[in-house]
């Protein structure tokens, strides 16, 4: 049982290993092409940060994009972009998120049809 259970962690250590070795990879790859730069590098940003948010991170900005569809459709508040970004870092517990993060998010919402005050929050993007 325990030669298994060491065998596991070993696994588990290294497939760890592989994936920081293929996100620097990427990571390399996509700053030598300066086009893709942008735009992958918050697709990934996004992408890392939705895989490695603690399930309680993930209710607080489920919450709040909750709040702000009510206070939409009961009060017909609609913050503006900026107040929506600031507020998603704030649920994050992040200094620094890019914007591209934010409207991918709305974005997200919008498809899936849960989130309609999202089209009206990228109206007012500078």
């Amino acid at each position: 049982m325990v030669e298994e259970y060491e065998r596991l962690q070993t696994q588990v250590f290294e497939l760890q290993v592989e994936v920081e070795m293929l996100q620097t990879l990427l990571r390399k790859m996509i700053n030598q092409d300066e086009a893709l730069h942008h735009n992958i590098e918050s697709e990934l940003e996004y992408v890392f940060l939705t895989q490695e948010l603690p399930v309680e991170k993930r209710f607080e900005v489920s919450f709040y994009l909750t709040r702000l569809q009510k206070e939409y459709r009961f009060e017909k508040t609609i913050p503006d972009f900026l107040s929506f970004h600031e507020g998603l870092k704030e649920r994050l517990g992040v200094d620094e998120l890019s914007m591209r993060v934010s409207k991918r998010l709305i974005q997200e919402y919008i498809d899936r049809g849960i989130f309609s005050v999202g089209k009206e929050i990228l109206t007012t993007m500078k």
